[in-house]
């Protein structure tokens, strides 16, 4: 039978196939790489509450930088019947993060963080950005833009009072993570953290003792463009110099996250974080935090990936209005 298909379909033909084989190729196959956040809380920054890690871990020989960027800005002011805390702040978190591997299924994280509490410049744009999406306000109409301002009391005694710009190097941690399972579909990676005092308590940049961590991080494929990903895990907080009497020394932490590949080079992910409270209180801000952060990955080649994404609190009043995130994945 003679071919009767018009030159213009099979073009048409041709570059639905094209399509269909670029949207199926193998970097649909890429396990998600999760946002490099967390709760930014000041109070919470403070502790070695791990960044969401990655299932997959690097290959031999391979090492990578991660250059992340956050940006958080809070007003808030809650009481209970022992305790008063107005918090009126914005925090720039920057994280330097060195991974290598060490040897077949074996990876050594370094992450050095540096902290700034400021009165920052974003309290106006956040009010326009809260309206636009008819976002709670709270109490952020009331006050004036760019202070900052820490003051908690417990039963009448000043325990924190912060009213000037602080910044400092926070809190070092070192992690070994370790590949238990891999394949094109999953993986499945353990992690041990341990935080040391580098950081200055009176600056609210370090707790002044050291931490543990140990979670499990995996990764599972739905299809060749939907991904799932989580960890969850145990925090041990040594004996704090910050808020002493309300501390706690165990918390759980969890996140989970979908991952949507639009193409080669884009991605849309959505990440759900969620920990157990820090202190022992009855204050929001001081207690458990569910947030949720969205946002996108660009693959610039097939050595650097940006991220850009946004965290907003979910349970409201107990983290950061809102946190922006920037990170820089550059392998080596």
């Amino acid at each position: 039978m003679r071919n009767t298909k018009k030159p213009a379909d099979c073009k048409i033909s041709g570059f639905f196939l094209l399509l269909f084989f670029t949207l199926s190729n193998n970097s649909f196959a890429q396990h998600p790489s999760p946002f490099s956040t967390r709760n930014e809380s000041p109070f919470s920054l403070i502790y070695g509450l791990p960044l969401a890690s990655p299932a997959k871990l690097l290959e031999n020989n391979q090492s990578r930088w991660i250059s992340s960027f956050n940006i958080s800005n809070t007003i808030n002011s809650q009481t209970s019947n022992s305790e008063n805390l107005f918090i009126d702040i914005e925090t720039w978190h920057v994280n330097f993060l060195y991974d290598t591997n060490l040897k077949e299924n074996w990876m050594l994280r370094v992450q050095l963080p540096y902290i700034v509490h400021s009165g920052g410049f974003l309290d106006s744009p956040i009010d326009s950005y809260h309206q636009a999406l008819g976002l709670p306000e709270n109490i952020r109409p009331d006050f004036p833009h760019e202070q900052i301002n820490i003051d908690y009391n417990l039963n009448n005694q000043n325990q924190v009072n912060i009213n000037s710009r602080q910044n400092a190097l926070g809190d070092i941690s070192f992690q070994l993570a370790w590949q238990a399972h891999l394949t094109n579909r999953s993986a499945l990676s353990y992690w041990l953290s341990i935080k040391l005092p580098t950081g200055n308590e009176d600056k609210l940049t370090g707790s002044g003792a050291t931490d543990v961590a140990s979670w499990a991080s995996m990764s599972y494929r739905l299809t060749d463009t939907r991904w799932l990903y989580g960890q969850g895990g145990l925090l041990y907080m040594g004996d704090s110099d910050v808020f002493t009497d309300i501390h706690k020394n165990w918390a759980g932490f969890a996140n989970a996250g979908i991952k949507f590949q639009l193409w080669n080079e884009i991605e849309l992910k959505a990440q759900l974080d969620v920990h157990s409270a820090l202190y022992d209180s009855k204050l929001d801000f001081l207690n458990q935090v569910i947030q949720l952060t969205f946002g996108g990955s660009y693959t610039i080649n097939s050595k650097q990936k940006l991220d850009f994404a946004i965290a907003e609190d979910i349970k409201e009043g107990s983290s950061p209005d809102v946190n922006f995130n920037i990170s820089w994945w550059i392998y080596l």
